[in-house]
């Protein structure tokens, strides 16, 4: 975390803080950058984490934790990696969170993969692309990692939250790539936030199509995959409120997946919620 200082009217500077790094094996991990091209041309980028004491030449489980970023064409996309965006449209901060960032998984053995992925679309119509730019970068970046050497392909899942547990859930009912996931605060029905949603600007009635094809919750017959939802209980986001992942846990119910309680011993086999 950066130092405070006070500058004075006389323009002399006065340190204020000494803070330390509160993690420093995290803060000197092996971070590899990485490019690849998804079908239509496009060039994505993304990054590797590796695990704290990585042995060189060895393939290791991931995490993949992406948070879905939309664009208005390939060049806008282009020129937010030259102002040193990663991909996502606001400045930030490298601090470890929860929110996109989770390096903690990289104190247990995993890799940390954050691919971009851009969602095009000229005009606001950006979600007319939403499932296949999802797919199609994420599909481009398993195979770039996996030609890289370091991580195991076998052994990959998926995390994210907010848009980003929304993206996760997808995933799981339009892929067969991951083998466990874990979302948080995430909103898996759209037709509950029908008055626009992140950067969706049409409402459900001028463009049902998206709001019926974007969400995993009519596509939950699909999700055979362990799934892990966390959610705060006072969420006041009025588009992430808990009806979501209590709706989407209901629905699951009903159509025989096997739902557990935290207090309940897992059988990693089994398809969780």
């Amino acid at each position: 975390f950066p130092d405070s200082y006070l500058l004075s009217q006389e323009y002399s500077l006065a340190k204020l803080t000494e803070n330390k790094n509160p993690f420093p094996e995290i803060t000197a991990v092996e971070r590899i950058d990485f490019e690849c091209e998804r079908r239509g041309g496009i060039t994505i980028h993304g990054r590797i984490s590796l695990p704290i004491n990585h042995k060189k030449g060895t393939r290791v489980p991931a995490i993949f934790w992406t948070y879905p970023s939309e664009y208005t064409s390939e060049e806008e996309y282009k020129n937010s990696l030259i102002r040193g965006l990663r991909g996502h449209k606001y400045n930030g901060f490298s601090h470890l969170s929860y929110l996109r960032w989770s390096d903690i998984w990289l104190t247990q053995g995993y890799a940390i993969v954050y691919p971009d992925i851009p969602i095009i679309g000229k005009g606001n119509l950006y979600n007319e692309n939403y499932i296949a730019h999802l797919i199609d970068s994420m599909y481009a970046a398993i195979r770039k990692v996996d030609e890289m050497g370091y991580i195991d392909i076998d052994r990959i899942g998926h995390g994210g939250h907010s848009y980003g547990a929304f993206a996760t859930a997808n995933y799981l009912t339009h892929t067969p790539f991951f083998k466990a996931s874990i979302a948080g605060d995430g909103a898996y029905n759209r037709t509950l936030t029908p008055m626009t949603f992140q950067y969706e600007k049409r409402f459900l009635w001028e463009a049902q199509s998206s709001y019926l094809e974007m969400p995993p919750f009519f596509y939950a017959d699909h999700i055979d995959t362990p799934l892990l939802m966390y959610h705060g209980a006072q969420d006041n986001n009025t588009g992430t409120f808990l009806i979501q992942p209590e709706c989407l846990m209901q629905v699951l119910a009903g159509l025989g997946k096997k739902l557990y309680t935290t207090s309940t011993p897992l059988n990693h086999t089994d398809p969780v919620v």
